[in-house]
């Protein structure tokens, strides 16, 4: 059983990952998120800075696209935070429900979840501190199909910042972080990098491009060989410049934001949506 938060009551396990053991507990008769470290990564200095690094963007960046911070605590099963459920599905889960049921998402399904993600990062890379200290400098830093959740009502969010990175960050904090392959830049990729709002940019254009053709990015199969294409030859886009379900201003944005060399791509979220008001045509 997983072992609850005292003062909440455990409703439903999500999963645990390398890093994160997680769940949903109920508080005073709301539905929200428990994030404790899994029993391997309790001896591991970057897993609790993961959860430290995740505690401290929530608490100092206000926007609904994130989870709101609730509390933080430990107890004899260790460090735990408490934040706020972002309702909805997944990416990786809403294109897999239309492929189950043999279809693929409708056009315009694809193109608002296109443009709606792109502007939402740029409002969070936007983000003012809410402590008046200055701009947050945001960076999410592990942007994947499991992390851009679609709500209700065709609203995105982001979960999971254990990977992120803020202005003004502890150096006690920082760790080897680069993101969910291959959802990952290739200058990340490279070892060159530490997760930056560009790297999110690029991140969150191969999430895209993952949603809109259902395609593989890379042809390699093993961690080793696909860091190895994607810091040399970037990912794989022949389906996304061959799709036909997104507007020319889309692909071409997508296309734009997904170039291997940095120096050739959007250099923030804001202009990118700024490439899709024009049609893709912002360089």
């Amino acid at each position: 059983m997983y072992p609850a938060p005292e003062g909440t009551e455990f409703v439903e396990h999500l999963g645990a990952g390398s890093v994160f053991d997680v769940a949903v507990v109920r508080q005073g008769g709301r539905a929200i998120v428990c994030k404790r470290l899994n029993g391997r990564a309790l001896r591991e200095p970057a897993a609790r800075a993961a959860l430290v690094r995740e505690a401290k963007v929530l608490a100092l960046g206000r926007h609904p696209a994130l989870p709101l911070l609730l509390g933080v605590g430990s107890d004899g099963h260790g460090p735990f935070v408490l934040e706020s459920r972002q309702e909805g599905s997944s990416l990786r889960m809403v294109r897999e429900g239309w492929q189950a049921r043999g279809r693929q998402p409708p056009r315009l399904l694809v193109n608002h979840v296109v443009r709606a993600a792109i502007e939402v990062l740029a409002e969070v890379h936007a983000l003012e501190r809410v402590d008046g200290g200055g701009p947050l400098g945001l960076a999410h830093g592990d942007l994947s199909p499991d992390h851009v959740i679609l709500g209700p009502i065709g609203e995105v969010g982001f979960v999971d910042l254990g990977a992120a990175r803020f202005a003004g960050m502890e150096a006690g904090l920082l760790t080897a972080d680069r993101g969910t392959l291959p959802f990952v830049a290739p200058e990340v990729a490279r070892g060159e990098s530490q997760p930056t709002q560009t790297g999110d940019v690029y991140a969150l254009a191969a999430v895209l491009a993952a949603f809109v053709t259902g395609a593989p990015l890379v042809r390699a199969e093993s961690e080793a060989a696909a860091l190895a294409e994607i810091g040399e030859h970037g990912l794989s886009l022949d389906a996304l410049r061959s799709e036909g379900v997104l507007t020319p201003g889309a692909r071409a944005a997508l296309l734009w934001a997904l170039e291997r060399d940095p120096a050739d791509r959007p250099e923030s979220a804001r202009v990118l949506v700024e490439a899709l008001d024009d049609g893709g045509e912002v360089r």
